[in-house]
């Protein structure tokens, strides 16, 4: 992160103090009970030590990635998103990609997925001109096997759909299914160092701890217990 510069958790901090401000009472008070419903739904994800469930998915140009060809080449961050259309998610995809050069430098990669189709991840990517995989979990078969899938709950959907967020059209799944947004630090092994999840919207790990991770795998070291989330 550069000086003056604000942290990826400022700047969701920040956001979501103004999006408080503008909130009525009832819709405040369905949001944090979808967080806590959010919470409690979520399964056991892969833990520092697990082995990191494989995948190959189509990223924003139509082309497969698989995490094992990924991995052959060094670390990598996975980070599970919610979607384009989630302003908390754009922040981060925004912050990372700031932090790449940074992330490169340390001698890892970055992978994102979505549950949106591919057309729509290229849509994001070229809108925050994304210099990074965004690969398409339509129906979230991976973010399930992550143990990151969860219902959004129905005490939140009307404030979504007057929001114009209808995540069964958007995602063509007729379903609210979506991950919760999480990081994933993966060493060459396959093998997962760190993980952070979390079901509040403005809690993401900050792209900084992960590329220091990524920099102690790369140097054949090992992360430190304790730094997950």
């Amino acid at each position: 992160m550069g000086e003056g510069q604000m942290s990826l958790g400022e700047q969701l901090h920040r956001f979501y103090q103004g999006m408080q401000s503008r909130m009525a009472p009832a819709d405040l008070e369905a949001l944090g009970h979808a967080d806590r419903q959010m919470a409690e739904a979520a399964r056991p994800m892969p833990r520092p030590g697990e082995v990191a469930p494989g995948f190959s998915l189509t990223d924003q140009n139509g082309v497969a990635v698989a995490l094992a060809d990924r991995l052959a080449l060094g670390p990598v961050v996975l980070l599970f998103i919610r979607g384009g259309w989630c302003p908390f998610c754009t922040l981060s995809l925004r912050a990372w990609q700031q932090a790449l050069p940074r992330l490169h430098d340390a001698g890892g990669d970055l992978l994102v997925i979505s549950p949106q189709r591919t057309e729509v991840c290229g849509m994001v990517a070229e809108r925050d001109l994304l210099a990074y995989s965004m690969l398409s979990d339509p129906g979230g078969a991976v973010s399930d096997r992550y143990g990151l899938t969860v219902d959004l709950p129905e005490i939140i959907r009307p404030l979504y759909l007057r929001l114009g967020h209808d995540l069964p059209r958007i995602n063509g799944t007729g379903t609210w299914r979506l991950p919760l947004s999480s990081t994933f630090v993966i060493a060459t092994d396959g093998r997962v160092a760190m993980a952070h999840a979390d079901a509040r919207l403005r809690h993401r790990l900050e792209p900084d701890i992960a590329i220091q991770a990524v920099r102690l795998l790369a140097a054949g070291q090992a992360v430190p217990s304790g730094r997950d989330g």
